[in-house]
Formats: C-alpha cells, sequence, structure tokens
C-alpha cells in the first residue's frame, strides 16, 4: 500500500521553476520601520511625493511633508511616504531621500502616475508620486490608508477637452482609502463626484453635516454626497465593512481645511479663473496643468493659499492616521471574537511514519527500476501524513493534538525523537506492531519515483483509544483526518464528530485509499466539510460517491486550461457534499470549489449543517518558486497554512495564500516540514497576506 502520494502536488516537483514567489516586489523598497509596522499590523498612513516634488516650492515642500509625516506620528500611526529614487520605488522615506528628492531640479523629476510607473523605473529615474500612483503602491504593499491634499478629477472644461485625472480611473479599480480634502477647486467638482459615482467609487464627507463636501481651499463645494461620517471610529467601521466585502474600488473621505485656514470663496475663485486664463495663454496642458495652477494661485493670492493649502494636508495626515489607528482597533476587536476558535486546538488522526529517503546522485546514469545498483545520499525524518500536518499546524498556528501511533521499538524511539512534545501527547506506543517505515526513492532531479511503506501499525488506532481521548473531539474547532486509518477508526471519528458537530477535513492521503470513507461509511460522511484530493484522489472519490466510472484519466501534462476544465467537471459532480474542495493540479496550481456564502466569511467553510449552497470555482497559478530541495511535504504543509488561516478567521485567499506560503517553505526545507517556517507568527501572516495580494490578482 502506497504511503502517500508524492505527485501532484500543489507544488511543482520538478528542477525547472527558480523564480521567486516575491520578483514583482524587486523594485520596490520599504523603510524598515515601515515594514515592521505592517507585519505587525500596526496603522500605517501612506503619504504622496508630488507635493514634494511639483505641489510647493522650496523649502515650504520639505518642511510640509516632514510636519505631515509628524502629524501622522503623533495620532498613533506609522507614516509612509512613497517616491521615487533612481528607479527604486521607496516606501517611507528617509529625512535625507525627502530632501534629495525635492532638491532635484524639476526636469530632472517626473510627476508619476499609473502609465510613467514602469518607464522611470526602467530608466532609473526619480519621481514624485501622484495619488494614483500612491494607491498602486500602497495597495501592493498592504497599506489601506493614504492622505493626499486633494485629489485630481475633471478639468473645468473637461467635457470639451476630456482631461481627466487619472486619479479617478485609479480610484475605481484600487481598494485604497483616500483621505483627502475633497477634489481641487480647479477643477469641475460636480462633474467629478459623478465621475467617481459612475467608477463605483464610495465617497463620504467629514464631520461636515448634511455630507457637504469640501473643494479644498474652502470648506462648502457646493455639492453634498450620500454620507457623512462623524468620527474616526466610524470611519473604520465604514472600511472594515469595505474590506469585508472585498470591494476593489477606492473610497474617498472628503475632509473640510480647518475653518480659520479657509479662503474667501469670490476671492479664491477669481484667482482660479486668473491663473486658468495664465495657463491657456502660455500653452500649458497636460499634467503641467495643476503645479502651474497651484503656483500661480499662490502667486495671486500673496502666499495666502499656500498657508492653506499647508493647513489642510497636516489636517487630513491627522485625521487619516486616527482612521488608521481606529481600523486597527475595530480589527482587534473584531479578531478576539475570533479568538475562542482559536484558543481551541485542532485534532488531527492519522500516520506517524519514520521516513527514509534515497536521492540518486550518479550523474551518469538515469534511474531506471531495472535492479540495478545506484549511487545515492540517504536521510532519514519524521513523516506520516498526519504527523506532518500536526508538525505544521503547531508550528504555524501555535498548538495541536495529535492521535497517532508509533512501535515500541528502536525506530518509534527515534521517530519520537524527532517529534515536538506537544505532538506526543495523543500517542499510541503499540507493543504488537514495528513503527510504520516509508522509503522514498527520488531520482537525481528530486522527482520521486517509488514509496514503500508498511501501515499495519495504524491498526492500532481503534474505536476505543479513540473513545478514550473523547475530551480532545470535544474541544477541536476542527478535526483532520488522514486515509491511513482504519474503516473502524474512521466510523469512531466521523461518530464524535457528529455527536460533537464538529467540522472535519479530509486529507486523501493516496489514489488507491482515497474513496474509503465514501465507499465504506456513506451515512457518516455529512461532517466532512473540506477535503484536498489531488486529481487522481479526486476521481477516485467521485467514483466512491457516485457510483460512476469515470473515464477520464488524469495526466498532468495535459494543458492547464484542459486540465482545469476536466477537474471542474469532476467536482461538479460532488460539491454539493461538502462546503470546500482544493483540488491540487501539480505544479499548474490549486482549482478550489467553496460555498458560494464564504466568499465574504471563510469560516462557513466550517459549518455543519447539512445544507450547502451553491458552489463557486476559482483556479490560483501556483507561484513560482526558487531553490527546491525536497517535495516529499509540501502538499502536508499547503494543509497546515491553509487550516491555520481558516481558523484565525482569515479571507479564502488568505488561507489558499498561507498553504502556498507553507508549502514553499517546505520546498525548501531538507525535512518534510520545515524545522522553522518563519522567525514568528508575524512574519507568516505577514507574508500569506501579501502572497494574498498577488494571487487575487491572478485567479480566475
Amino acid at each position: 500500500m502506497l504511503l502517500r502520494r508524492c505527485f501532484l502536488l500543489p507544488f511543482p516537483a520538478v528542477r525547472l521553476v527558480r523564480r521567486s514567489l516575491h520578483r514583482q516586489h524587486d523594485h520596490i523598497v520599504l523603510h524598515p520601520e515601515v515594514r515592521q509596522a505592517l507585519q505587525l499590523q500596526k496603522p500605517v498612513v501612506a503619504l504622496e511625493s508630488t507635493i514634494i516634488t511639483h505641489g510647493m516650492p522650496m523649502p515650504e515642500n520639505v518642511v510640509t511633508a516632514l510636519a505631515v509625516e509628524e502629524q501622522v506620528r503623533q495620532n498613533g500611526a506609522i507614516p509612509a511616504t512613497i517616491g521615487i529614487l533612481d528607479g527604486r520605488i521607496k516606501v517611507g522615506l528617509t529625512r535625507e531621500e525627502l530632501t534629495t528628492l525635492a532638491e532635484k531640479p524639476r526636469d530632472q523629476v517626473i510627476k508619476c502616475s499609473r502609465r510613467d510607473l514602469p518607464f522611470v523605473v526602467s530608466r532609473r529615474q526619480s519621481g514624485g508620486t501622484t495619488v494614483a500612483a500612491t494607491m498602486i503602491i500602497a495597495h501592493r504593499v498592504g497599506i489601506r490608508v493614504f492622505a493626499t491634499g486633494g485629489i485630481g478629477g475633471v478639468h473645468r472644461d473637461g467635457h470639451e477637452s476630456l482631461d481627466v485625472s487619472a486619479d479617478l480611473t485609479e480610484l475605481g479599480r484600487t481598494p485604497v482609502a483616500v483621505v483627502c480634502s475633497g477634489v481641487k477647486s480647479i477643477l469641475d467638482i460636480p462633474r467629478t463626484l459623478e465621475f467617481l459615482e459612475t467608477q463605483g467609487v464610495c465617497v463620504a464627507s467629514f464631520d461636515s453635516p448634511g455630507g457637504v463636501f469640501p473643494d479644498f481651499y474652502t470648506r462648502d463645494s457646493g455639492c453634498t454626497v450620500p454620507y457623512n461620517l462623524k468620527s474616526a471610529q466610524e470611519a473604520a467601521e465604514l472600511l472594515r465593512s469595505w474590506q469585508e466585502l472585498k470591494m476593489e474600488s477606492g473610497l474617498v473621505i472628503g475632509v473640510p481645511i480647518p475653518e480659520e485656514f479657509a479662503a474667501d470663496k469670490f476671492k479664491i475663485e477669481k484667482a482660479i479663473k486668473e491663473a486658468t486664463a495664465q495657463a491657456k495663454s502660455q500653452g500649458i496642458s497636460g499634467k503641467e496643468v495643476t503645479p502651474f495652477l497651484l503656483a500661480a494661485i499662490a502667486k495671486i493670492t500673496k502666499g495666502r493659499s499656500l498657508k492653506s493649502n499647508i493647513a489642510l494636508i497636516k489636517n487630513n495626515a491627522k485625521v487619516a492616521a486616527q482612521i488608521a489607528a481606529s481600523l486597527c482597533d475595530v480589527s482587534a476587536k473584531l479578531e478576539g471574537s475570533v479568538q475562542k476558535a482559536i484558543d481551541k486546538k485542532p485534532l488531527v488522526v492519522g500516520a506517524s511514519i519514520l521516513d527514509l529517503s534515497f536521492k540518486v546522485d550518479d550523474q551518469k546514469r538515469d534511474m531506471k527500476l531495472d535492479g540495478a545498483t545506484y549511487s545515492a545520499v540517504a536521510k532519514q525524518a519524521a513523516g506520516g501524513v498526519g504527523r506532518n500536518i500536526a508538525e505544521g499546524i503547531y508550528k504555524l498556528y501555535g498548538d495541536v493534538n495529535l492521535i497517532s501511533a508509533v512501535g515500541n521499538d528502536q525506530m518509534g524511539q527515534t521517530l519520537l525523537q524527532m517529534m515536538p512534545k506537544a505532538l506526543k501527547r495523543g500517542l499510541i506506543v503499540a507493543d504488537n506492531h514495528n513503527t510504520s517505515l516509508c522509503s522514498l526513492i527520488f531520482d537525481k532531479f528530486g522527482d520521486c519515483k517509488l514509496i514503500l511503506g508498511n501501515m499495519e501499525i495504524h491498526q492500532s488506532i481503534t474505536a476505543e483509544t479513540l473513545q478514550a481521548h473523547h475530551q480532545l473531539f470535544r474541544e477541536a474547532p476542527l478535526i483532520i483526518m488522514d486515509s491511513n486509518i482504519s474503516e473502524q477508526a474512521m466510523a469512531s471519528i466521523l461518530q464524535q464528530a457528529q455527536i460533537n458537530k464538529i467540522p472535519v477535513f479530509f486529507e486523501p492521503t493516496d489514489m488507491f485509499i482515497a474513496g474509503k470513507p465514501f465507499k465504506l461509511l456513506p451515512e457518516l460522511t455529512k461532517n466532512i466539510r473540506l477535503i484536498k484530493p489531488n486529481l487522481q484522489e479526486l476521481k477516485t472519490i467521485v467514483e466512491a460517491i457516485t457510483g460512476e466510472t469515470v473515464a477520464w484519466n488524469p495526466d498532468i501534462k495535459q494543458p492547464q486550461a484542459e486540465l482545469v476544465h476536466q477537474a471542474k467537471s469532476l467536482i461538479k459532480k460532488i460539491d454539493c457534499h461538502f462546503n470546500c474542495i482544493i483540488a491540487t493540479l501539480s505544479d499548474h496550481g490549486v482549482l478550489l470549489s467553496y460555498r458560494g456564502d464564504a466568499e465574504n466569511d471563510a469560516r462557513l467553510l466550517l459549518d455543519v449543517s447539512k445544507s450547502t449552497p451553491p458552489h463557486c470555482t476559482r483556479f490560483y497559478p501556483a507561484p513560482m518558486v526558487h531553490n527546491i530541495v525536497n517535495v516529499s511535504g509540501a502538499g502536508d504543509s499547503f494543509c497546515a497554512g491553509f487550516i491555520t488561516a481558516l481558523l484565525r478567521g482569515r479571507t479564502l485567499d488568505e488561507c489558499i495564500a498561507g498553504g502556498f506560503v507553507a508549502a514553499e517553505r517546505a520546498l525548501q526545507s531538507e525535512s518534510a516540514v520545515p524545522a522553522t517556517y518563519f522567525s514568528n507568527q508575524e512574519s507568516f501572516e505577514s507574508r500569506y497576506k501579501q502572497t494574498a495580494r498577488i494571487i487575487q490578482q491572478q485567479s480566475v
């Protein structure tokens, strides 16, 4: 009997993949303070740099930028001024970098919107980021709140010139909350608000009764918006719901300029018209219009508009920091409600095995199963699907209970010495069976060619021994069961799951035994809510549940589109029996089938009610991995990462990302389960949240 598969893993067991998961982030450099804040989920506020490079003259630009950062700090958040220096996108400019950017001649610094970013980076030039560019970068690194002076919009002759700021389309497609003093007064505000509505952008005023929307220099644009937020707390609650709904558009919060700095409506309008006339007469166009108008208005008003500009951006930074801090507080409170589930220990029941692996190092001959002797490197490690998953959960989640069996022999002692103490609490030491031993044979490329294993000891996991651990079942938020155990043990587990209303995550383990519970115990399988088969195992499960013979023979060499199509067809036959099916398609990726209402709350995957809403499917391409040294435990680590994120109440994308990130570490480790996945829990969460943002864009 095969112990477990070493093919059709969620990550490739091939030598061709050598590119880092985070290669697309090579151009982005995070300041250590910003990186740490994001990892620890502390409040961070993004700040643009066009105000430094094009919005204000020296030295007001530097003084204002530093003062704005100080406002962010004083109100409980970390500032992250974003700019581009010599082709490197900096998230969190140092004082020296900020000054360097400000002092560069205007013709050497590009005003960067979305269209300009690749050019500036490729030419290693410098640039100040507009609202649009700052939103893109903030979203890429995980910053949710961004403070600026005012957003761009439809120009006053925009209905004729079609001059519409890229800020507006960016707000329609990038989920970042922009705290500003509305739309710049030089623009057509009514048309801008109409454009934002068409883009699906939620626009709200802040502490402005009646929803009066500001217009940069003054507190009243003459326009109103549907919603008014009375406090930072209300704004944070709005942002939380916006996140949970996974809105793909941005959000605008219009903060009125402090009253003592507000301009006279008549005088500022007169200055705007005069400046606009100057721009036309001088042939100013494109992205140079706004900087020109702001400078001209400052000159016409003898500096009064510049003072207003400085006051409003500082006030916006203050409000943005308060919102970011409140958002962290709201998230902490909601996650506290998940903590009760987190405090409970998931329970794993499955195989513990001593793995002996042999990797051929004969570079002159390709290995064949021909009875010949090949030079190989031998290694010994703790293994077993259930045990591997349990150790992964223990290292990523914090704690776990494991019920498994080892023999009272030398191999058993060796295996016990390799296992964390926490995994030994529910171990059965059997006198009448030898410890399970598995021999894995890898060719010189690292591809697994043969697995031999003895499984008899798992008969020691009986209904009686499981009943003796009934308290572990009663307290578990989730039971994970592999298919190596006996039919009688499965029946006992599924009965206790039904009695205690606990969901079961089934790891099929191998194509020959994947259908065991569905074929032999169909009346007990209703609590199996999640399964993670590869294509061969999926075929077996479909045949066991439906009683039909599936003619298709999965072949990972088939085109990706064909594999995904065939897998969807198989899943459709059985999806009503489960909340979630995670079908792994080798190095192609993962096909996820899930109940539709879990889109906004992944914890519904743990629901044990009989009714299952219609399913949705989504394909996630496998991230590229470099420095692969071992493939034997990648699938088990994927399970551990997915389950950890699920039990912590994360989104579906984050659960899949948690699996990918954990599997990546396993592929780069000599052992099936890495000695250490990450330095601490925050590192794991930071990595899978970052990865989730990438795979969300790639999934189909």
